[in-house]
């Protein structure tokens, strides 16, 4: 029977919440200039050296980032628009200006993860796009070249001050003629006989080819890398998640005139470079590629600045972000699940003063429920917690020995299939 109400409009029903997803927490430093605080215009502005958290794309717009800021300044608007049109409003992103070599603005990222209270769990830095006299490195501008040391530095100390976070570079301007001239970013030798391992560092220097194409070229815009695109994909996938997977990595969007064409931070179409794409990826770039046969585009993978390493006790490398995502998430959630027993007092075997095997057992427990956690929610594919029966919880330093190992889920780089005609199966 029809209703006779004409129009019913009921709630619609909503997804997870996003606001609490703690792995998700991102961070954006980027150049440019302050912004003035304007109550005419309900503008809150933003100073330089100031992190400022955000939830959606309004809370930007009032700060007074917008797209006319982007024309006078970096891409920040950009990129921040790219990070909510990705992952979705409602992620945590924490946002600060600075002025200088982009090399030198790591101290403003430590700052930003006191700022954060730590909760910052991956940084993407953008590049300084203008100057007159841009050096560089065989076709990454040298500021890039030298911010990739810097930012596993910075990782090191995020890491000794137990707050772990992946750092993301704009890889912008790239410049080199050809992919055989470009760096290396898993084999750096920075100096003779030393490889840096920036296990924990990406450049990314895909760029939305369509939106920039308009651009002059003596505007800086045009070769910018969308880094905001990266950070976004990355919330959006849980921390174990290659960005480059297939389903639902499409970065593309039609409706919105979002990625149309797919190019490089050269601002060269991907077509352009299709027979050097191959050697860009062995290479450790990121970028934007398309699959024959499916609409849109997606990233090719989610390489770090390292070799892949493997030992001969089968100990490998964080040589991808999600290695590394999940390792970090795997200290973050160890670490809280053990603090409270800091200073606690425990029994020991009156016979040897080590701790009694019951005790050991207990404490392997503890390390184990958090695996078994990040396992029920396929986060890992194992874990196991060690407990050295030898600690000495008596003579100081008073120390419980742990060791942790981890087995992290697999990815399916490339699938390989033959096929052939046949007269029966």
């Amino acid at each position: 029977m029809p209703s006779l109400k004409g129009v019913n409009i009921t709630r619609g029903t909503l997804g997870a919440s996003v606001i609490g997803n703690a792995d998700a927490v991102c961070g954006l430093l980027s150049p440019g200039t302050a912004i003035a605080a304007n109550s005419a215009k309900n503008i809150i502005g933003l100073p330089l050296d100031t992190t400022k958290k955000l939830t959606c794309i309004e809370d930007a717009e009032l700060l007074g980032i917008t797209e006319s800021y982007d024309n006078a300044n970096s891409s920040l608007y950009r990129h921040i628009s790219e990070f909510y049109r990705i992952a979705g409003e409602g992620h945590t992103l924490y946002i600060r200006l600075y002025s200088g070599a982009m090399s030198d603005c790591f101290e403003q990222a430590k700052t930003m993860i006191a700022d954060s209270d730590g909760e910052i769990r991956i940084l993407a830095v953008a590049g300084v796009q203008t100057g007159d006299e841009i050096t560089y490195k065989d076709g990454l501008p040298q500021e890039v070249y030298n911010s990739i040391a810097k930012a596993q530095e910075f990782y090191d100390w995020t890491f000794e001050t137990f707050r772990p976070c992946q750092v993301i570079l704009e890889g912008c301007r790239f410049n080199s003629p050809s992919a055989s001239q470009a760096p290396d970013l898993r084999n750096l030798q920075p100096s003779e006989g030393v490889t840096l391992e920036a296990f924990k560092v990406s450049v990314c220097i895909g760029q939305d080819y369509a939106a920039v194409d308009g651009l002059a070229a003596d505007d800086p815009r045009r070769y910018r890398a969308d880094i905001g695109t990266m950070l976004g994909s990355l919330a959006y996938r849980e921390v174990n998640g290659n960005i480059g997977e297939v389903s639902g990595g499409n970065i593309a969007n039609a409706a919105k005139g979002a990625w149309l064409q797919a190019g490089l931070s050269n601002h060269k179409t991907i077509a352009e470079w299709d027979s050097q794409l191959e050697q860009l990826d062995d290479k450790g770039y990121i970028f934007g590629i398309h699959y024959a046969g499916l609409s849109g585009f997606y990233w090719n993978n989610d390489y770090t600045c390292t070799p892949a390493i493997k030992d001969k006790d089968g100990y490998f490398n964080e040589h991808t972000i999600s290695y590394g995502r999940v390792l970090d998430k795997c200290v973050r959630d160890l670490r809280t699940a053990l603090l409270p027993y800091v200073k606690s007092s425990q029994p020991v075997d009156p016979e040897t003063g080590k701790l009694p095997k019951a005790t050991a057992a207990y404490f392997e427990a503890v390390g184990d429920s958090v695996f078994e956690r990040m396992m029920a929610a396929g986060t890992i594919t194992a874990g196991k917690t060690t407990v050295d029966a030898n600690s000495d919880l008596l003579t100081t330093p008073r120390v419980l020995k742990v060791s942790f190992v981890v087995v992290p889920t697999g990815c399916i780089d490339e699938i390989k299939g033959t096929i052939n005609l046949k007269t029966n199966i």
